[in-house]
């Protein structure tokens, strides 16, 4: 008799253990387009598989009906779907709060929804919604339209009808799979993954009259509701989109880069001047590079937020301008450029190996000298700042390349660069880890 009454306890135990998720008691009913709210608390019912505590609610739908289900409130929580005790669809636990859980379905019928915490020790409030999901129609996708549609692991195309040139923007979210977007006619094959927000797709391009193709799509197995929507804009004035136009000394051009592309401009200088040049987007993180004769120099987000400046005394002669993007968008930027005059005195200073020089750097400057190296060997160059507000760098070139740049030592802020070296002529820059920093410093190279 014991044995047998072992039996059964250990028979009611595993019963209790694997009791399916749903089991929640008797579910509440959820219309299409509309709402309810509820809340898990220590005496919802308990997933005995993981702890978890749930409530059910009814949806009656009919065949290939779709609907888009979401979770709000303080409950940190998550979505399940069933049919017949069939699990049709579900979402991972979310720490946010919130959930969204697009389904179809496949026939008519009384469909179970579950809202269950992300874990054990999750209890709140919350408030559940559907809302019908009304299906693409076919027609082409046309500027200003947005459509609803849906992905069931695989990609699915559209027909974009360009009437009016301009610039194009087209969007692709989901919060259900990550998003690619690919553009494709008339010469043009544009694809993103990840430009709009969150894991969303983004393409911004400039187009012409004519038909195109849209590919929607996602990473994996991707599968669930989707909105693809069409927005169009005139051209700016004056803008653009080839390389090779000349910038003015002292004014504003406006330029077109896709996410992947380099926009590049002509700067001729016409005597020894400060020059300045900034470059901003609305969509963009700009890159920003001014190259000629034996100097290359870059900046990203010395202009402010994502923007770029360049700010530097420069020989006459003609420089290479170019703009890029490093957040994976196309769009429109715009290039400024301000020239003044150049301070006394010689614009590279000459640094001999082992006599140190003093220097005060200027905000959004960078100091340039040029160094000797007599014989190859190694040679060390460092940077001793008159403060701490000022965390100095070096960058070392030669003809045009950087060979090396230091930020910190060891030891300090300080830079200490030690190099191999061989015989010939370099240009070092003094500059700041912080471009709009100031201070006195201290430069010194000798041989090791």
């Amino acid at each position: 008799m014991k044995r047998l009454a072992a039996g059964l306890l250990s028979l009611a135990i595993a019963a209790a253990v694997h009791a399916p998720a749903h089991a929640a008691g008797p579910a509440r009913p959820l219309a299409v387009d509309g709402d309810v709210s509820g809340e898990i608390t220590s005496s919802s019912q308990i997933n005995y598989s993981d702890g978890t505590r749930s409530q059910l609610f009814s949806l009656q739908m009919g065949a290939g009906q779709a609907v888009s289900l979401k979770l709000n409130g303080a409950l940190k929580g998550s979505l399940a779907v069933f049919n017949r005790d069939v699990l049709v669809s579900r979402t991972d636990g979310s720490d946010e709060g919130n959930a969204t859980l697009s389904m179809r379905a496949d026939k008519a019928g009384q469909y179970l929804v579950a809202v269950s915490g992300a874990d054990a020790r999750a209890f709140g409030p919350f408030q559940l919604s559907a809302e019908p999901i009304v299906a693409y129609d076919g027609k082409p996708l046309t500027a200003g339209r947005r459509v609803t549609d849906w992905l069931s692991n695989g990609d699915k195309t559209f027909v974009l009808q360009v009437d009016k040139p301009g610039l194009y923007t087209i969007n692709l979210e989901s919060s259900e799979f990550d998003a690619r977007l690919e553009l494709s006619g008339n010469g043009l094959n544009l694809e993103d993954d990840d430009g709009g927000s969150n894991l969303n797709s983004r393409l911004v391009a400039p187009l012409q009259p004519g038909r195109y193709t849209l590919t929607a799509g996602g990473l994996g197995e991707a599968s669930g509701a989707f909105y693809l929507g069409v927005e169009q804009s005139d051209f700016p004035e004056g803008l653009v989109f080839n390389d090779g136009t000349n910038l003015p000394l002292e004014g504003t051009v406006s330029g077109f880069i896709g996410a992947d592309d380099t926009r590049s401009f002509v700067l001729n200088l016409p005597e020894r001047r400060r020059v300045q040049l900034d470059a901003s987007g609305k969509e963009l993180d700009t890159m920003l590079t001014i190259q000629g004769g034996d100097i290359t120099l870059s900046d990203d987000d010395g202009g402010g937020g994502v923007n770029s400046r360049i700010s530097q005394v420069l020989d006459a002669g003609e420089y290479n301008v170019s703009v890029r993007s490093v957040n994976s968008r196309g769009g429109v930027f715009q290039l400024a450029t301000a020239t003044a005059a150049a301070p006394d005195g010689p614009i590279r200073p000459e640094l001999k190996i082992g006599r140190e020089v003093q220097g005060q750097l200027r905000a959004g400057n960078r100091d340039m000298y040029t160094l000797e190296i007599p014989r190859k060997g190694k040679y060390v160059i460092s940077m001793t700042a008159g403060s701490s507000s000022l965390d100095g760098m070096i960058t070392l070139m030669r003809n045009g390349e950087e060979v090396a740049q230091q930020d910190d030592s060891e030891s300090s802020l300080d830079p200490n660069l030690e190099i191999d070296l061989e015989a010939g002529r370099y240009i070092v820059f003094a500059h700041s880890f912080d471009p709009n920093a100031t201070g006195s410093y201290r430069l010194l190279a000798r041989r090791k």
